[in-house]
């Protein structure tokens, strides 16, 4: 049997069609956003509060010194008497997110981090210090 022209073209957009069709509904039936924050919109929202916390950072010199040393984390603030928390993020896997409260009364923190998976982490430092809020974020690796 030959198949002529007309009938070539239906059939090629028949199958175009039914191949946009099963990638749509593959697409709805996966539940995966890929956004870094649940809360994205009211973050957006808040954003000139964390500008300003930013632009104190540059301000003030007090961008904290991070090191990590086997399986402590060492935090040198640039003043005493901080009190805030520590955002780490797994880009990897959301479920390892934590977020650990600290308070200091000298320039150091240290944090055990022998408990947190090895790899690459997001650490987001939010600290207030004499009055003035501070945000520091920063990419981290956890060996």
């Amino acid at each position: 049997m030959r198949m002529n022209w007309g009938i070539k073209i239906v059939v090629g957009l028949a199958t175009f069609m039914l191949f946009i069709v099963a990638a749509g509904v593959y697409m709805v039936s996966q539940d995966s956003d890929s956004l870094i924050e649940d809360d994205y919109y009211e973050k957006g929202l808040s954003y000139d509060d964390v500008y300003q916390r930013k632009q104190n950072l540059v301000d003030d010199v007090a961008k904290p010194d991070v090191k990590v040393d086997k399986d402590t984390l060492f935090v040198s603030f640039a003043s005493v008497n901080n009190r805030g928390e520590f955002i780490f993020k797994r880009p990897s896997d959301g479920n390892l997110d934590k977020k650990i409260p600290f308070s200091t009364t000298t320039g150091l923190f240290v944090l055990p981090i022998s408990s947190f998976s090895r790899g690459n982490w997001s650490l987001e430092i939010s600290w207030e210090s004499n009055g003035r809020t501070y945000i520091d974020t920063r990419a981290l690796y956890i060996q």
